[in-house]
């Protein structure tokens, strides 16, 4: 609440000059009184309807302190100026005196958050980067009002600027509010607490965010390490079990200035990963807190966090056997859960079977047919994983689920594998077909489908009781006419002697040819 009294003593009863200068021979406007204030008479104010009306009779900008009387608000103005980041703008107050017997009263209310959008060092503002207050009319009677840029003052961070605000004027009725939005522009020059002062009329309000330090994060490179209990690498993360880790990530680019990250939490599924904040220099690292209770479903068995500075993080199964070996040296043979990508959308969390002492360990096995003889049973490509339920042949394992079938050729993709390995085993015979190969084109091929496997003969490793004649005397090599039976269509052979074919269609053989189901076999494929 403002009250002005203006008092003028004049010897003068009445003044009709254009220009009047009283105490000074180069009057500034239209009226420029400079004596004591020791007379009776009052002072009659220019009048006019509207404030864009007024002008300077030298032909000048309207002087600053030039007052008037609005015979359309029937109140009293005032010329001003404000400074704002070293720029000043002009305008006609606020009304001063709407009404002697019921003065206008307002009252700002907080909005949150004040400041809306990122603010990072170095990054240019967007729209999205505002200054938010809302205004109330707290008196019985109406109130326009003027909102101007320079209601705002910014300090703190540099290189930021109020542009405009929206909007520029509004009329309110009691008990009315209306929300302003002042537009930032520009691009911070350091980092830190950026301040917002926001006046009008008798009113104060305050705010602040942080300027985060333009960092850059090294999100492939953040681990767990071996910090997570209880271990969760093997069969993921269990329901109602309580976890406690650390996650640490690296950076590179802060500012040479000690700069605060502000805190952060996030939760999912019951646990929360935090970091309370902190100085950072120009590089270094970052550490994460994990706690809580997993409250998540048990087949999905992993959550994923991101963070503010776009990181995944995920707490989970690992994506292969062989990865689980590297995280778990000395990891026994056995079924665990593994999730191919990690927290994606392609593959659920799913059962692994694992052979982690074979030329070294860490095989994923992707393909499992135990076949009884006399029987032509179909395969099964699928998007998860069969686990060994027999190894003995004359099982008949045709059609179930857990055990008969292959991955298909994306989901072996998923595994990223260099190495494939083959094992088969037949009634006809006591040859063993026991390989690994590196071969770049016949990984290809049974991940894409692209080429063949022509040159595997050339390029694999015999393992353990192998004695077959493939892939060594392979001289043919088969493009499967069928998506996904890549591993099973004669991916290399010996024309009317020696063939890998698992059921294609009716074509059970490990190193040998029958053309038909006649005989007990068991054919298995792993990658690493």
């Amino acid at each position: 609440m403002k009250k002005i009294l203006f008092f003028l003593v004049l010897h003068l009863s009445y003044l009709s000059f254009s220009q009047v200068g009283i105490g000074t021979t180069t009057p500034r406007g239209d009226l420029d009184i400079n004596t004591p204030l020791t007379n009776i008479y009052g002072l009659v104010l220019p009048t006019n309807a509207s404030t864009t009306n007024i002008q300077n009779p030298q032909g000048d900008s309207i002087a600053f302190g030039t007052v008037m009387y609005d015979s359309s608000a029937n109140c009293i103005r005032y010329y001003e100026k404000n400074i704002q980041n070293n720029v000043s703008e002009a305008r006609w107050s606020n009304c001063l005196l709407a009404d002697r017997e019921n003065l206008p009263s307002v009252d700002y209310i907080p909005v949150n958050p004040a400041f809306t959008g990122n603010y990072m060092q170095n990054i240019a503002m967007t729209s999205a980067n505002t200054f938010r207050v809302a205004i109330t009319n707290t008196s019985f009677s109406p109130i326009s009002l003027n909102f101007a840029r320079t209601d705002l003052m910014l300090s703190g961070v540099e290189g930021i600027t109020v542009t405009n605000v929206s909007p520029t004027t509004a009329r309110l009725a009691p008990g009315q509010v209306q929300l302003l939005t002042y537009t930032l522009t520009g691009t911070p020059t350091n980092c830190g607490s950026l301040t917002g002062i926001w006046k009008k009329m008798s009113l104060e309000y305050l705010a602040k965010t942080t300027v985060k330090p333009n960092i850059t994060y090294t999100c492939a490179s953040g681990t767990w390490g071996n910090t997570v209990s209880p271990e969760y690498r093997l069969n993921g993360l269990v329901p109602g079990e309580s976890y406690t880790g650390t996650y640490t990530v690296s950076y590179t680019g802060g500012s040479e200035f000690d700069c605060e990250l502000p805190p952060e939490t996030i939760t999912r599924d019951g646990l929360t990963l935090s970091y309370p904040g902190g100085t950072v220099s120009t590089t270094g690292t970052i550490t994460y807190t994990l706690s809580g209770t997993y409250t998540g479903n048990a087949n999905t068995a992993f959550v994923n966090f991101t963070t503010s500075n776009g990181c995944q993080i995920y707490l989970g199964p690992c994506r292969s056997c062989k990865e689980i070996l590297d995280s778990v040296p000395g990891t026994p043979d056995g079924v665990y859960k593994i999730d191919p990508d990690q927290g994606g959308t392609t593959y659920s969390t799913m059962s692994a079977q694992c052979d982690m002492t074979t030329d070294g360990g860490g095989w994923t096995m992707v393909l499992n047919y135990l076949h009884l003889s006399g029987t032509t049973p179909a395969n099964s490509p699928r998007t998860y994983l069969p686990i060994i339920g027999s190894s003995t042949l004359g099982t008949n394992e045709a059609g179930n689920t857990a055990f008969w079938g292959h991955a298909n050729r994306s989901l072996q993709t998923a595994f990223r594998p260099s190495e494939y390995r083959f094992y088969g085993i037949t009634s006809g015979h006591n040859r063993v077909i026991h390989f690994k190969t590196a071969h770049a084109g016949s990984i290809t091929y049974f991940t894409t489908g692209t080429g063949n496997a022509s040159g595997i003969q050339n390029s694999f490793t015999p393992l353990t009781g192998h004695t077959a004649n493939l892939p060594a005397a392979a001289t043919a090599f088969y493009t499967a006419p069928i998506v996904n039976n890549e591993l099973i269509y004669y991916p290399f052979y010996v024309p009317s002697n020696n063939v890998w074919s698992v059921g294609t269609p009716s074509r059970w053989e490990v190193d040998d040819l029958i053309d038909n189901g006649s005989r007990n076999t068991l054919h298995r494929v792993w990658v690493r």
